[in-house]
């Protein structure tokens, strides 16, 4: 959810001011999110309860996909939202069993990134991006399966099981969030030009797929899938995202990792852990509506360790590494940012390649 926003003055470098929402109707989408998010996991709960006898914590994980169909629901073609969902169903297991190589994980990753990149040229990148990234936990740290005190990422059963608990997730919400929204004007998609989309497909791929096979070579970073979300976030593409807003993001999501370990100190039930998560999720998405991104930054974070997590350490955990997780991938994201400025200058003055791509102006405009 950390994207599912669009910018309408990213990529041309205007500010455009827009009016604020009423109180009551940020209110009352913040109760939709919520509800999106967790009808899903209650039903796919009751799904695998009735199906295998036991009550199955992986079952929850519906709510990562549900995340990205909200967001894919929102760009208001619901055709491509359809789209994302089965292909997130699809996705599951796939990276499920390329999270047992560095090698085949990290290219799967890249892949994504890739066509990530091509999305933007039609400003579809801010859903696009949650497919990576939520992607990005089952490929680094799979939940487990009826209690089993490790995952067999080759289980046929296991990997039949998380593709319907990721469709059902992520069909959901867009199933229902048009109907909720029918009338609700549709979403401005800002388009990027071919160079634009073509420095930050570079950016993201390289990034990603770089951390990705340094987070999968080292198994102990349980964490890790938050360092390819802190590059998938933070990344910025035209010119209107610059160094200071992408460093206001790293000190807000470092600040966030502070709060989740002062939360889970003196906590020593899971129930718990998820309720608190809960309530800073709402916080969020509440902050986010009212336009308050350093808010959202802060109680995102905390909300997504709390959510992830199956025992009250490893929210503790969590925490710790999503303080390094910010600073390497902020860093990381920075300095890309540097380079990706001076190449914009440099190719300024030395001249432009054409931007033409009719391939993506015959799609956009039969969208």
């Amino acid at each position: 959810m950390t994207t599912s926003g669009t910018n309408a003055s990213q990529g041309s470098g205007v500010s455009v001011k827009k009016p604020k929402m009423p109180v009551k109707r940020r209110l009352i989408i913040v109760a939709a999110v919520l509800v999106l998010v967790l009808l899903p996991a209650i039903i796919m709960v009751l799904v695998t309860w009735a199906g295998t006898g036991t009550l199955q914590g992986a079952a929850t994980w519906a709510s990562i996909p549900a995340i990205v169909g909200i967001a894919a629901a929102m760009s208001g073609m619901r055709r491509y939202a359809v789209v994302v969902s089965i292909v997130m169903a699809f996705l599951a297991p796939l990276a499920i069993v390329a999270g047992i190589s560095p090698v085949s994980g990290a290219a799967l990753m890249a892949i994504l990134c890739m066509t990530v990149g091509r999305l933007s040229r039609f400003g579809m990148q801010r859903s696009g991006l949650l497919v990576p990234v939520m992607l990005a936990w089952p490929l680094i740290d799979p939940p487990a399966w009826s209690g089993a005190t490790s995952v067999d990422r080759l289980d046929t059963a296991y990997l039949l099981w998380m593709t319907l608990i990721f469709f059902v997730g992520a069909i959901v919400p867009v199933l229902l969030l048009p109907v909720l929204m029918r009338k609700h004007p549709a979403s401005h998609l800002v388009t990027h030009s071919q160079r634009e989309a073509t420095v930050y497909t570079v950016m993201i791929t390289v990034l990603v797929t770089v951390s990705t096979f340094y987070v999968l070579d080292n198994p102990k970073m349980i964490g890790g899938a938050f360092l390819i979300a802190v590059i998938l976030v933070m990344a910025p593409i035209g010119t209107a995202d610059t160094i200071k807003p992408t460093i206001f993001r790293v000190l807000g999501t470092v600040l966030g990792s502070l709060l989740v370990i002062a939360l889970v100190s003196q906590v020593h039930s899971l129930g718990l852990v998820y309720l608190i998560g809960l309530i800073v999720l709402i916080i969020a998405v509440f902050a986010r509506l009212s336009g308050l991104a350093w808010v959202y930054y802060v109680f995102m974070v905390p909300a997504t360790a709390c959510l992830n997590s199956t025992t009250v350490t490893q929210v503790g955990e969590l925490g710790k590494q999503r303080v390094v997780d910010n600073v390497v991938g902020g860093v990381l994201v920075i300095a890309a940012t540097v380079i990706t400025i001076g190449f914009s200058q440099w190719s300024t003055r030395h001249g432009e390649a054409s931007d033409a791509d009719h391939e993506i102006d015959a799609v956009a405009a039969t969208a």
